[in-house]
């Protein structure tokens, strides 16, 4: 019998990473080799192991980021193909993904591939991205159209940062910070500070 595609999965939530797990262990061509939640860890793992296929999650809840890690492991080991991963639609992230060479990206949310056909593809030497990133919405507004002092703002305000603090780190006045959360409650018709850091946190929009 032919020897299986050694895959590492790495994602810091749990459940997301068994149901990847629980994929890959059932199929015919694939093996799990490693289930990692941090990517330093699968950073790590993957000089000593060489796996074949890595499946990694972009946003990690401490240490480095999976695109920071996935793109020193390309660097590193160019043999290994590498499917970064996120349910977050940042249209940023594809693009640093081509840019780092990452060989195929995977929105969880909003792709219309199955898992299955973009491992086939990937490990078969094709790079498999969306035309186009998914359209995300903050309440009425599309996140396309936020601009760069805007997801600044909002990456601040989902770590629960008071407006002082805010205008500090942004050079702008705490009158400027508020202005400007009340243009995005308006522009988006979301109506409170909370549920705007909420949803922001949701999306991924991080300073």
């Amino acid at each position: 019998m032919e020897n299986k595609i050694k895959v590492a999965v790495v994602d810091d939530q749990r459940l997301a990473r068994m149901y990847v797990d629980l994929f890959v262990k059932s199929s015919t061509r694939y093996e799990l080799a490693a289930s990692i939640p941090y990517a330093e860890d699968a950073l790590n793992w993957c000089r000593e192991n060489k796996p074949d296929l890595v499946i990694m999650d972009v946003v990690m809840a401490r240490g480095m980021d999976g695109l920071t890690a996935a793109a020193i492991l390309k660097r590193e080991m160019p043999q290994t193909k590498i499917i970064l991963a996120t349910s977050m639609a940042q249209p940023e992230w594809m693009a640093q993904a081509q840019a780092a060479g990452i060989d195929s990206f995977w929105y969880k949310e909003y792709s219309r591939l199955p898992l299955v056909e973009i491992m086939d593809r990937t490990v078969d030497g094709e790079s498999v991205y969306a035309d186009t990133p998914p359209q995300a919405m903050l309440g009425s507004l599309p996140t396309s159209e936020l601009t760069d002092q805007q997801k600044r703002l909002l990456g601040y305000l989902t770590q629960g940062i008071p407006n002082k603090e805010i205008a500090e780190r942004m050079r702008i006045s705490p009158l400027t910070v508020k202005s400007h959360l009340e243009q995005l409650m308006e522009k988006t018709g979301i109506h409170s500070r909370t549920e705007l850091a909420v949803k922001a946190s949701r999306l991924g929009l991080l300073p």
